[in-house]
């Protein structure tokens, strides 16, 4: 703890990538005050400690920008497709987000409560649920279909 803020609310001041000074993200990162990571079948996961409305913000996370040759081992498990940004050079690579917070730990269903966004003002990954979801529940997202048949396997906590 930083002056006695909660991890969650520290202030944070960014440069722009390209190196100019953008304008100042002051505002502090939104974490969902019910939200626990506990152990799951799974590894970990994380859960609701009281009921959570649908089109609730769970998680504002910084993330990380990796280029898909980048991409490899265990880091390939835990990466998000987004958008590459516009930098006005003629060459587009593919590129993946690699959350910090909660983001990374967010397990598979088909029947998922919960999805995200990327928040490209403040350059966040913004997760939110897509359904009410109870004290206790775990909160899913939803891989994709690609995901699984690039690692030729099928989810296993499907419900």
């Amino acid at each position: 703890m930083i002056s006695g803020m909660p991890p969650c609310q520290m202030v944070i001041t960014m440069k722009h990538r390209k190196g100019n000074m953008n304008k100042h993200l002051s505002q502090p990162l939104f974490r969902h005050p019910d939200l626990v990571v506990a152990p799951c079948k799974l590894g970990h996961g994380v859960f609701a400690t009281q009921l959570i409305p649908a089109d609730t913000t769970l998680e504002e996370c910084y993330h990380l920008r990796i280029r898909k040759e980048d991409c490899s081992g265990i880091i390939d498990d835990y990466v998000y497709s987004i958008a590459a940004d516009d930098d006005d050079s003629q060459e587009v690579s593919e590129c993946y987000s690699l959350p910090l917070g909660c983001g990374s730990i967010f397990n598979h269903s088909d029947e998922h409560n919960t999805e995200y966004w990327h928040d490209t003002e403040r350059d966040l990954i913004v997760f939110y649920t897509i359904k009410d979801v109870s004290a206790g529940e775990q909160l899913f997202i939803n891989y994709g279909k690609d995901w699984w048949e690039t690692r030729d396997c099928t989810p296993k906590n499907d419900k």
